[in-house]
């Protein structure tokens, strides 16, 4: 009987020591599993953020996805940029699949707070700042009731989205709230009479940021308020920590993010363990980095209001020197080159803009036939007109999506372009580059050249005849049976109606209508 005792004894210990061996087989398969294949795409917004870098990430995302990332990291130091860019850019990152993970390396102001609020985790390093999200005009003045809305909307709805606290958010926009810490460790908002209200009653309140202020987080306050997940001061940390982790869920599809390890054990015990698979791991996984190439920069710089302006500006000048000298040269070429830097920097960013493009060219081609067909500048050239200022206002609208800011940036280009117009017309011609091109040589009366026939139309002074063209000013009359080109000293003239000569100066010949 012992003898039986013993061998069951044996087959026992023998039977534990195989399942030890499978548990710590399958532990090391696990373990192998999540180190291997990990993928990050890193994907870079450290500039003013503009309708450049919208699509700049946009292409980064889907090449993320195309490539079956695990994870974007996106690297943020940026002191914000344009609205509705950075929606734009947080609609991309919230329509992606792939967790994403925003690395505030240094600062994340304004636009930089939104889009860091978009993504599942925020890592920062350290001495690092996140907030100041007050929207301002071009001016630089603070932007209207209407567009703070907007924009406090928008940053609390993107934190709600991702679980964090929503009042800290819209703090960094509203700077009429405070912003106070309850006793039980609550951060709340609180309107100025809300936050009067509660003292009165004796509520224990610590002021996190009063009214009048912005709210601007460093790291270890970020860290404490529970806005952001973690600290790394560089990628290789932040990937160390990381960890990618399925979360299945009741009544929707289960959910693939990244969590940190301290908050995979704490969505463990929440939800149950078997409720959060872990995937990967992102320790030593591969890294690529989306590069910013030479085309992606040359767009952050066009694109820019203040260079857009520039270029219009330039482009606009040039042209109107070669309308104003004859032939073709330099002036139109350049003009041309300017206006296609306009337009060809922002098509890149919306393809559609070839439209506009077409647009502006249609109103140029009839200012010219305007100018060189038609005497004057009537119907044809205000439509012209109309056209060119229509598709750059478009352009701008399509860029800032705000009215605006669209017509400032207008109006900015139309006040460069007539002051650099007013500077060229004054020195242009003094200018030793202009004199190489100018003719120098003065015909004089003691050389022996004479102008033809000055003097001889001084005798038509208060004679009448009839305007054989419209006179709008410029055009041809018939007077004591003679063509001579005119020019009316008051309005339109038309057709056919009789006229005086009213004064001669050289050869230029003044007329008006003759009153019965």
């Amino acid at each position: 009987m012992s003898k039986y005792k013993n061998l069951l004894l044996f087959l026992l210990i023998l039977l534990g020591c195989v399942c030890v061996a499978l548990n710590l087989s399958a532990d090391d398969a696990t373990n192998s599993e999540l180190t291997q294949n990990a993928l990050v795409y890193v994907i870079d917004i450290r500039t003013e953020i503009g309708g450049g870098v919208s699509t700049y990430v946009k292409k980064g995302i889907q090449k993320a996805e195309q490539a079956n990332a695990d994870a974007i990291v996106f690297d943020i130091d940026t002191p914000g940029g344009k609205v509705d860019s950075a929606v734009n850019i947080i609609r991309s990152i919230q329509a992606t699949k792939v967790p994403t993970i925003a690395f505030v390396n240094r600062q994340a102001i304004s636009a930089g707070a939104m889009i860091s609020a978009a993504c599942d985790q925020i890592v920062m390093t350290s001495g690092a700042a996140i907030g100041d999200s007050a929207p301002v005009d071009a001016q630089g003045q603070e932007a209207p009731e209407k567009i703070v809305t907007y924009i406090r909307t928008t940053i609390r709805s993107t934190a709600e989205r991702q679980n964090r606290n929503p009042d800290i958010a819209e703090a960094m926009v509203d700077k009429r709230l405070f912003l106070v810490r309850l006793e039980n460790g609550d951060i709340i908002k609180l309107r100025p009479i809300e936050f009067i209200n509660e003292q009165d009653a004796g509520t224990q309140m610590e002021i996190l940021c009063a009214e009048g202020e912005l709210l601007t987080l460093t790291t270890v306050e970020a860290l404490d308020y529970g806005f952001v997940n973690t600290q790394a001061e560089y990628l290789s940390e932040l990937l160390t920590q990381y960890r990618i982790v399925e979360i299945e869920q009741d009544y929707s599809e289960n959910v693939i993010t990244a969590l940190t390890q301290k908050d995979v054990l704490s969505q463990q015990e929440e939800r149950r363990k078997n409720r959060v698979s872990l995937i990967k791991t992102l320790e030593n996984a591969k890294v690529e980095r989306f590069e910013v190439t030479v085309a992606d920069r040359t767009v952050f710089f066009l694109t820019s209001p203040y260079i857009s302006a520039l270029l219009l500006s330039l482009g606009g000048l040039g042209l109107l020197v070669e309308i104003r000298t004859p032939g073709f040269g330099i002036p139109g070429f350049l003009g041309l080159l300017f206006i296609g830097l306009f337009f060809g920097g922002h098509m890149l960013n919306q393809v559609s803009l070839w439209v506009v493009m077409l647009i502006f060219v249609l109103g140029l081609a009839l200012i010219v036939v305007e100018v060189f067909v038609i005497p004057g500048f009537g119907f044809t050239g205000i439509i012209g007109l109309c056209l060119m200022l229509g598709s750059v206002f478009y352009t701008f609208f399509s860029e800032t999506g705000d009215f605006s800011v669209a017509l400032f940036w207008l109006s900015v280009s139309i006040i460069l372009t007539s002051a650099l117009a007013i500077l060229a017309t004054i020195f242009l011609p003094k200018s030793s580059p202009f004199q190489r091109f100018a003719l120098s040589t003065v015909m004089s009366a003691d050389q022996g050249y004479h102008s033809a026939g000055i003097d001889d139309f001084q005798s038509f002074v208060g004679k009448t005849g009839v305007a054989l063209t419209p006179l709008r000013p410029s055009g041809t009359a018939r007077i004591e049976n003679k063509r001579l080109d005119v020019v009316t000293v008051g309005n339109f003239i038309n057709e056919n109606t009789p006229i005086k000569v009213l004064e001669v100066e050289g050869s230029k010949i003044s007329v008006e209508t003759l009153e019965e």
